[in-house]
Parts: structure tokens; C-alpha cells; sequence
């Protein structure tokens, strides 16, 4: 905060999907998480996050604004990277448009619910039916909700006054302060005892304004068989689609490639031990070329090979088994590698390479925050 405003770094809206990313990967939890509805999803930005969680293996993605959607549908398409790194389980993600409050088929057997900024743009009427279709329809493991904290606005009005509806967004119906927060969430909980909940924030307060809290704040909803306790009610197998519900409406869906590695782990074990062997090759003969030096022959020390391997769960015993099981000799210590030239037949370790190590980088979409809640111009 200086004299003439306030900036957060990192953005606000980044180190939301930041806090949100760290508890969907809490270990309680992340290997159980498959299937994750996002409620108001908007530009899908999001989505960049969570799909490289790679135990999730269902994304679905609704919003209400169905033109909205339409206009961002392809960024959720898998990228060019993608085909190259594929993962290592499968991925459908759907686009589809619908309210928050209506249960709908597709929300069945969902594990965890993300809702960013979601609730403060709701009518009363939709927000009292969130927590029946959350909680009492859907039943998941796990549930994100986060909203801006009415609190903090008095370091806003420091400088501007707020927006003529007396919130920061012209949207907003309402804004809650954190004990108007935690009260809902207390009802929440109180009407379905099988949740237990913890707030927290983003978006520290300048120093000496603590008491104002974070900017935004986040409600954490966990299942307690999550945390190994006993359930006070039995989950519902198939509870009933409310029939004042609009069935929600598939805008969009796909399949992301995945790669399902069959090799037993004595073959990746060779794979690798043939990249290793290469790789020293390689420096062996660069080495010969800069000291115009030729030998028919390079020997590699079994000891540095065990040394790039451990991390792979090689032994020094798996190492040589495999040597002389692919008729590699070897001698004091050392596998003797043939350095000419022509290649020998275990020379291509490719065949069995079944990932590259190129990431994806995330695709730059436009944003339409809030004046506070900004990318700083370049």
C-alpha cells in the first residue's frame, strides 16, 4: 500500500488458484480426487491449473453464461504438447451450461467442487439451494469456496470510493464480511454433519491493517471419512434430481491423449541403462575428437551407472544381470562399450521411450478482473 493506492503481488486472482491448486493436492485426499466440477468457471483459466493434477482423470466445467462459454471453449483442447508428453491417465473434460443450483446428471459421483468468486454473484434464492445441491445431491470429498471479504474494504475506500451498488464489482449482490462467512459455513455443516470446515485467505493486508483479514476469503469443506473419522450419515447412493431442475446443456467435451506404460520394470530398467550408455558415448567421443585421440573401445564404470540410476531403483546386482542377459561385456568393474562408429544393437533405446520431458506452458488467455484484482500492464 502506498499513498495513492494498494497492489497485490502476486496478483489476488493468482494466488487463488495458487491456494486452491495446494488444497485440491493435499495428500489426505489428491489420490481420491478423480472427478472435479468448477462452478463458475467462466474463461476457463482455472483449468490451465488443475488439468496438470494428474490423478484427475474428469473435469467438468460450468457456468451459466452459455455465450461465454462458446467464446472459450478451445481452450480446453488438448495442446499440440499434449500429443508429445501425453499423460499418464486419462482426461475428459466438459463444458457445460448450467445454474449452481441445479442438480443435473453429470454432477453424479463427483469428488471435489471448486466455486472461485462464485457465491457473491448469486440472488438469495440461488444461494440458499447451493449447499442443498453441494451437499446434499453431489456429496463430494471435498469443496473450494471462496468469496471476497467485506473487511478489507476499508483499505479500498482509502483511495476510491466503491462501486455505486456499495460492492467492488458491479456484479456482486453481496459481500460478507468473515463472521457472516463463517456463519454460513457453520449452517452448512450444521445441516450436513458429514462436512467439517476451515477458513483461510488470500491477499495479505498492508502491515498494521492485520485486523481487516485477507481480501478474499476461503472456505475448505472436507468429507470426514477424508480424515479418517466415521460418517454421522450414510452417503445417499443415487439421491434424486430436484425436479425443478434444468438439466444442464453439453456445450463442449474431450478426450485428452493418455499413455498407459505396460513395460515391466526390468524393461524400463534397460531403457534406461541403454540412454546412460549412450549418453557416455557420446561425451567419450566428443572427448576423443577435442584430444585427437581414437580408441575402439570406452569402458564406463559400473559404479557411475548405478550412481544415474538409483533414482529408478537400480541395484548394482539388476545392473549386471541385465549387461549379461544383452551380452554386454564386462570387465573389472566396467562395461566395455564399443565406440566405433557403427551402432551395435543395443544402440537404439528409443523403442521403449515412452514419455518426452517437454512440458506444456500455460496459454495466455485475456482476463477481466476487478480494478484490484489485475495484471499489471507491461
Amino acid at each position: 500500500m502506498t499513498e495513492t493506492g494498494i497492489t497485490f503481488d502476486p496478483p489476488v486472482y493468482e494466488q487463488r488458484y495458487c491456494a486452491t491448486i495446494q488444497i485440491m493436492e493435499d495428500a489426505r485426499w489428491k489420490d481420491q480426487i478423480k472427478k472435479v466440477v468448477e462452478f463458475g468457471c467462466a474463461e476457463m483459466r482455472f483449468f490451465q491449473l488443475m488439468r496438470r493434477i494428474e490423478t484427475i482423470e474428469h473435469i467438468g466445467l460450468v457456468d451459466i453464461d452459455e455465450s461465454l462459454l462458446r467464446r472459450n471453449l478451445t481452450s480446453v483442447n488438448p495442446l499440440v504438447s499434449d500429443y508429445v508428453r501425453s499423460r499418464a491417465r486419462p482426461l475428459k473434460v466438459q463444458i457445460m451450461q448450467g445454474n449452481v443450483a441445479d442438480s443435473s446428471e453429470e454432477l453424479r459421483d463427483t469428488d471435489a467442487v471448486i466455486a472461485i468468486e462464485l457465491i457473491e454473484h448469486v440472488y438469495d434464492d440461488v444461494l440458499a439451494k447451493i449447499p442443498v445441491n453441494i451437499f446434499g445431491f453431489m456429496q463430494p470429498k471435498l469443496v473450494v469456496i471462496s468469496t471476497p471479504n467485506s473487511d478489507f474494504n476499508v483499505i479500498f475506500t482509502r483511495f476510491n470510493p466503491l462501486l455505486p451498488n456499495g460492492f467492488r464489482h458491479e456484479d456482486h449482490k453481496f459481500e460478507w464480511s468473515r463472521d457472516e462467512f463463517k456463519n454460513w459455513c457453520l449452517g452448512i455443516v450444521e445441516k450436513y454433519p458429514n462436512y467439517m470446515f476451515s477458513l483461510t485467505g488470500v491477499g495479505n493486508p498492508p502491515k498494521e491493517y492485520e485486523s481487516v483479514g485477507h481480501v478474499s476469503q476461503i472456505a475448505i469443506f472436507v468429507r470426514k471419512d477424508m480424515l479418517e473419522m466415521q460418517l454421522v450419515n450414510p452417503l445417499v447412493s443415487k439421491p434424486n434430481i430436484d425436479k425443478e431442475s434444468t438439466p444442464y446443456k453439453l456445450i463442449h467435451a474431450v478426450e485428452y491423449p493418455f499413455y498407459v506404460d505396460t513395460r515391466t520394470k526390468t524393461q524400463k530398467l534397460w531403457t534406461e541403462v541403454q540412454m546412460e550408455l549412450q549418453r557416455f558415448k557420446r561425451h567419450f567421443k566428443s572427448s576423443e575428437i577435442e584430444e585427437d585421440t581414437y580408441q575402439d573401445t570406452c569402458n564406463m564404470p559400473i559404479s557411475v551407472l548405478l550412481d544415474r540410476l538409483e533414482h529408478v531403483g537400480a541395484t548394482k546386482e539388476l545392473i549386471e544381470e541385465l549387461l549379461l542377459e544383452n551380452n554386454l561385456k564386462v570387465e573389472n568393474e566396467c562395461v566395455l562399450i564399443v565406440s566405433s562408429d557403427e551402432e551395435s544393437e543395443w544402440s537404439e533405446p528409443y523403442e521403449f521411450s515412452d514419455r518426452s520431458s517437454q512440458d506444456a506452458a500455460l496459454v495466455d488467455q485475456e482476463r477481466e478482473e476487478e480494478c484490484w484484482d489485475q495484471e499489471p500492464e507491461s
